[in-house]
């Protein structure tokens, strides 16, 4: 079969799967079943084909969709997120690289793909980045769906039970930002300046380089230019699309059989990231920063806009908590992967 006929066909079946996922609302529905439907085409037949420069666009899409979700409040808020977030985010890299140190001491992962397992980042963005860094994507995007799946639908009922009805916190005013209007030409703008400096970043010696500068690019030009910067839902689903075919096309049986091994692994990290929320949202009530309650939320490993959503169920409109999530994001794309790099060459 022609190469392109390869790709056609992967695309779609990865579509169909994803689509079915994302139509029943499950978390990272377009990513997860991107991957299946690849993966199934590739086993099957042997015709899954996704050439690199698909996760090249997919990275810089998504380094354009959070960075242009970020607006000039959200910077100015960066500074009353400080103190929580100089808590939060050092104990989540220890938790990373403790739990990967872990995992690769007690499965057949390589310490990269180990390490990788374990990051607090967003289930579209941080399998792309394995696959830079040279991690196993199949692996990665596993434990990361894992990972979100708990953070949405297993901790805040732990924490609400935790905490007591009576632990909501102080509330504070969520703004929410107006739908756009998306216009064709910001659109094409913003991908555009996130292109531009993705492939800078491709060409750059930091790990992640494409994602990272994509995302920088994106958050200056936001900002620079408030409501200019635009980039709708559907493109974020593009991405996903592109990245779960890709993963899902590099799966072989030998992937497979990695896969029904990670048991122990997954004990791991569900293990580090429970003990984390306690300690973590103890360490932020005892700051002051915040209650008990919202100090676990901010410990919860799901994404940003997750958080929103399971905040406002339980009671908690703390715009702080938001801010720093986003923190958390943008930290874990910029930063995570260049200490992780070092900690693999540490252990070399």
């Amino acid at each position: 079969m022609a190469p392109w006929m390869q790709l056609l066909l992967t695309i779609l079946c990865a579509l169909a799967v994803g689509y079915l996922l994302d139509r029943i609302h499950l978390p990272g529905g377009m990513m997860i079943g991107a991957v299946i439907g690849a993966c199934l085409l590739g086993v099957t037949t042997g015709q899954a084909n996704m050439p690199g420069p698909a996760k090249t666009i997919a990275q810089i899409i998504a380094g354009a969709f959070i960075g242009s979700g970020i607006t000039r409040d959200d910077v100015r808020q960066m500074k009353t997120v400080v103190k929580p977030a100089l808590i939060l985010i050092p104990c989540l890299l220890v938790i990373n690289i403790i739990s990967g140190l872990l995992i690769h001491q007690v499965s057949e992962l390589d310490l990269m793909t180990s390490l990788m397992c374990a990051v607090p980042g967003g289930i579209s963005d941080i399998p792309m980045i394995a696959a830079d860094m040279g991690a196993d994507p199949s692996v990665v995007v596993t434990m990361q769906f894992i990972r979100l799946v708990l953070g949405i639908g297993c901790f805040p009922l732990m924490i609400r039970s935790v905490t007591g009805k009576d632990d909501a916190g102080r509330t504070e005013v969520i703004k929410t930002k107006k739908k756009k209007d998306f216009q064709a030409k910001y659109v094409v703008l913003t991908f555009a300046v996130a292109a531009v400096c993705g492939l800078i970043g491709k060409a750059s010696p930091m790990p992640s380089g494409t994602m990272g500068f994509a995302t920088l690019g994106s958050i200056a030009f936001a900002c620079a230019f408030p409501g200019k910067a635009q980039m709708p839902r559907i493109l974020r689903k593009c991405a996903q699309l592109l990245s779960g075919a890709y993963v899902g096309a590099s799966i072989g049986a030998a992937q497979l059989k990695l896969l029904t091994t990670l048991g122990l692994p997954v004990v791991i990290l569900i293990s580090g990231y429970t003990v984390g929320c306690f300690v973590i949202g103890f360490l932020l009530y005892r700051a002051g920063c915040f209650s008990r309650r919202e100090g676990m939320l901010a410990a919860t490993p799901a994404g940003a806009s997750d958080m929103a959503l399971i905040s406002a169920d339980l009671g908690v409109s703390n715009a702080k908590l938001i801010v720093l999530q986003v923190l958390r994001l943008v930290v874990v794309v910029l930063v995570f992967p260049s200490i992780l790099s070092f900690v693999v060459h540490l252990f070399a």
